[in-house]
Formats: C-alpha cells, structure tokens, sequence
C-alpha cells in the first residue's frame, strides 16, 4: 500500500473544499484524506491555548491514527495549513520512528501556496498582518474571538479565476475561527531537524492574489526548502480550480521527493 495524503485545509476550512482534491487523487490511485474541527473552545481571553487548535487536531485525529497503522504519510498542507501543518509532525519521520522500531511514519511534506512559520512565530507575524489592526479584508469579533473572511473580499482574493456562481457559492461557505488560531505562535518545526532533511517540498501558485509569488519564494528561501515547482497563472486556490493538475503535481513532488532518499 502506497502513502496517504494528508491534507492540511488553509483557514476558514471545511472538508467539502477539499473534496475535487480527493477525488482527483484517488482518480490516479492515491490515497488522500481530509479532516478538520467540526467546533472550536469558546474564546477565553484570560486563558490562550499553548498550542494552535489546529494542530492539535491534525496530530490527534489525523496523523495518530495513521501512524497507528503503520502508515507512510505524505503531509500536503494549503495556505495557513503551512503553518499548523508542521508544527505537528515531531517525532513522525519515518526515519526517526525506524530508529525506534517503529513502523510507518512521514516520507514527504508538501506546502502549496502556503505560509511559513518557524519556531516562536504565529500565522499573524508570518502573514506580516498587525494582530490589533486587522486588513479591512477580515473582520474580528471581539465578543466571541472569530475571525471571518468577507464575503467581497474572498470572491476577489481567493476564488476569482471561477466562474462567478461557484466563486459567489465558495464565499458563502467560509464558517468564522477563532483568531487564537493565527495569533499562537508555533512550537515546533521541521525546518533543521536532520530527519527531515530532503523531505519537503513546495508547489507556487504564480498568479497568487492572496500571497504573492515573492513572498512564496521568501519562505522557500528561509526554511530552506529545495523541492519547488511553479503552476503558471494558478490562484491562491488550487484544489478548486484545476483540482485534477495539482494532484498530479503533488503526486510527482512526492515521487520525487521519495525516491531521493
């Protein structure tokens, strides 16, 4: 049995933006899976979360139980998924769980059009976003600690090379997150761990309105990543619009990715 996919969604997630994803893996016979909080804590300003909720989760119900299984894993993570999506994988390479007698384990992690963060550092800081001053683009509800997509605004930043039905349909969609979420900084990451050295890879999305290609490269530089590929004249949205080229492009980096080793 070959890797699963797991899919880390970007923020604002549901399962069924993914799912074109999915099909289009298991169209060429690969596994893939995605899950993500059904619900969040209610916000408690006097108590903040150690750790990102969403990481939390991934490792919990989604990388446990795979690893459990003995399960090589390939992690690909979208958008914000870049920066709760490795902070999640201590001690799951396949070479450090061997080292353990351990079987299964990560064989491949995979950013496409998304953020970075290393160690000490939340989504806010490395979205360069002011946590007190939020762009017009995102509105924060103190009362319940929510942050939300608005609706103008992710039509036109996220899902503008649709057709106008389905990019009107996507933005009613968006549910709200706690903005803990953005505001926790990471403790961990994969970035100097000699395990996963070689092991990661990033897919840019050239026509990115959300994060531009230059900022692409900067994390790609930072967290010394080698395994890049660009998808010419692609949105920040991918999975949506050419759902069938991106599980073929991620499927190949995997390859790649796999065979160096």
């Amino acid at each position: 049995m070959g890797p699963t996919i797991a899919i880390c969604s970007g923020a604002w997630p549901l399962e069924l933006f993914f799912q074109p994803l999915i099909q289009a893996f298991h169209a060429i016979g690969q596994d893939a899976i995605c899950k993500v909080p059904q619900s969040y804590p209610a916000a408690d300003p006097d108590s903040p979360p150690e750790r990102n909720y969403d990481s939390v989760f991934l490792r919990a119900h989604v990388l446990d139980p795979l690893l459990e299984e003995g399960r090589e894993i390939v992690v690909f993570m979208h958008s914000y998924g870049g920066v709760y999506g490795p902070e999640s994988l201590e001690g799951t390479s396949k070479k450090e769980r061997m080292s353990k007698g351990l079987q299964g384990g990560v064989v491949a992690v995979i950013f496409a059009a998304a953020y970075v963060a290393s160690k000490g550092v939340s989504a806010i800081d490395t979205m360069g976003l002011d946590p007190d001053n939020l762009p017009d683009y995102l509105e924060h509800d103190r009362s319940t600690g929510l942050v939300g997509f608005k609706k103008a605004a992710a039509k036109a930043m996220l899902f503008h090379d649709l057709p106008d039905v389905e990019g009107d349909r996507l933005a009613d969609l968006l549910p709200k997150q706690p903005f803990t979420c953005f505001s926790t900084p990471v403790q961990w990451d994969p970035y100097h761990d000699p395990n996963f050295k070689g092991l990661i890879g990033y897919i840019h999305t050239e026509a990115d309105r959300i994060l531009p290609l230059e900022r692409q490269q900067h994390y790609v530089k930072s967290a010394g990543i080698e395994n890049t590929y660009i998808m010419k004249n692609m949105s920040h949205s991918p999975h949506h619009e050419q759902p069938d080229l991106l599980a073929k492009v991620v499927v190949d980096m995997m390859k790649t990715i796999i065979q160096g080793k």
